[in-house]
C-alpha cells in the first residue's frame, strides 16, 4: 500500500487492521468463556446437591462440547492470522513458547484436580489440548490447504479411538482418546478427535480474516465481552477458586 508510515500514537492502517480483527475474535472467544463459566456455575450447583441437573449427558454435554469446540477452533484461526504476520522462524518459536507455558498451566490444573477430587483429576483437559496444539502449530500450518480432510480424518479416527478400551497400565493412551475401563475424568479434551477443530480453524483462518469487520474500535457494547476474550487464560485459571469461594462464603460447600 502507499502512504507513509506514522511514527506518532497515532495508529496506521495496519495496526488498525489488526485491532478490528483482535476484538471481533476477542468478542467470539469472550463468548464461549462467558458460555464456559455459566456452565461451570451450574455444574458446581449441581455437584453440590443446590440443582437437580445431570450436566454430564444429554442436552448440557452438548451445549460444553459446543462451547469448547467454538473455542478450539478460534485458537486455529488465530494461528493462522498470527501466521500472515510474523517470520517463520518467529512465528515457530512463540507458538512452541505459548504452548509450554499452556502446558505448565495444564499440570497446576492436573495436580490441584488430583489433590481435591481424586480419580476424576484432570489427566487431558481442554488447556492439555490448546497446549499441544500450540506445540504442534507449524505442522498444522504447514498442512493447511488440506486441513478439512485432516480435521476429518483426526474426527474419524476419534471415533475408533473412542471404541478401544486400553489396559490398566495404558495410561499414556488417555490423550489420544483410548481410556481404560471405568475412566472418569471431570474436563477431557483428547487429540482424536478434538484437535480436528484446531485443524479446521487454522484452514479456515485466512478466509474468516477476509469476512472480518472493517477496521474500528470495538464497539462499546461488546468491550466487556472482548475483555474476557483477551483475558481467556486468566479467567480459565482463576473461574473455578472464585466460584468455589462464593460457595463456601455462602455455606453451601456441602456435598450430597
Amino acid at each position: 500500500m502507499s502512504g507513509t508510515r506514522r511514527t506518532s500514537a497515532t495508529a496506521g492502517p495496519e495496526s488498525t487492521a489488526a485491532q478490528a480483527r483482535a476484538w471481533a475474535l476477542d468478542a467470539l472467544r469472550g463468548l464461549a468463556v462467558a458460555g464456559m463459566v455459566i456452565y461451570h456455575l451450574l455444574w458446581d450447583a449441581s455437584f453440590f446437591g443446590l440443582l437437580r441437573l445431570d450436566m454430564t449427558r444429554g442436552p448440557w454435554l452438548w451445549v460444553a462440547r459446543a462451547g469448547g469446540s467454538l473455542f478450539l477452533w478460534l485458537v486455529g484461526v488465530s494461528m493462522a492470522l498470527a501466521a500472515a504476520r510474523w517470520p517463520a522462524s518467529e512465528r515457530d518459536r512463540r507458538w512452541r513458547s505459548r504452548g509450554l507455558k499452556l502446558w505448565g498451566w495444564a499440570l497446576v490444573i492436573t495436580l490441584a484436580t488430583r489433590l481435591g477430587l481424586g480419580d476424576a483429576y484432570v489427566r487431558f483437559g481442554i488447556l492439555h489440548l490448546i497446549g499441544t496444539a500450540l506445540v504442534l502449530a507449524p505442522v498444522l500450518w504447514r498442512l493447511r490447504a488440506v486441513g478439512t480432510g485432516l480435521a476429518a480424518a483426526l474426527a474419524a479416527a476419534g471415533l475408533v479411538a473412542g471404541r478401544l478400551a486400553a489396559g490398566a497400565g495404558w495410561a499414556w493412551t488417555v490423550p489420544l482418546g483410548i481410556t481404560p475401563p471405568a475412566f472418569h475424568s471431570v474436563d477431557y479434551w483428547p487429540v482424536l478427535p478434538w484437535m480436528a477443530a484446531v485443524a479446521l480453524g487454522v484452514w479456515s483462518g485466512p478466509h474468516v480474516g477476509r469476512w472480518l469487520p472493517a477496521p474500528a474500535p470495538p464497539p462499546r457494547v461488546w468491550r466487556p465481552v472482548c475483555w474476557l476474550g483477551r483475558h481467556s487464560l486468566v479467567v480459565y485459571l482463576l473461574h473455578q477458586p472464585v466460584l468455589l469461594a462464593l460457595f463456601g462464603l455462602m455455606g453451601l460447600l456441602q456435598k450430597p
